[in-house]
């Protein structure tokens, strides 16, 4: 119990290939379905954020200052996972279904 288990790394983390450090890929775990879901949830939460902007204007007293920090919220939120999401996407620092039952076999 003693034991710190964040210092602890799972065996094959780290590979290497090309020079290339791959255990960013590898310790999120993300996938290509999965950074596609957050794009879609990301688009959602800046579709709310889009409807709360269009509301906004019929907001009167304290309830204008809660909105707008919601607004601020949603479209920071959203804005961040959707941003971090495609360039992991676009980039593909993703897991693909291939490699992951090659490390499953592997072990």
């Amino acid at each position: 119990m003693g034991e710190n288990l964040a210092e602890k790394e799972p065996s094959g983390v780290q590979e290497a290939s090309g020079g290339e450090d791959r255990n960013v890929n590898k310790k999120n775990g993300d996938t290509k379905v999965g950074l596609t879901l957050r794009i879609l949830v990301a688009a959602y939460v800046l579709y709310l954020a889009f409807g709360l902007i269009q509301g906004f204007g019929e907001t009167t007293g304290n309830d204008r200052i809660f909105i707008a920090i919601a607004i601020v919220v949603f479209v920071a939120a959203g804005g961040a996972i959707l941003i971090l999401s495609a360039k992991k996407l676009i980039k593909k620092e993703y897991v693909d279904a291939d490699e992951q039952a090659e490390d499953d076999e592997e072990q």
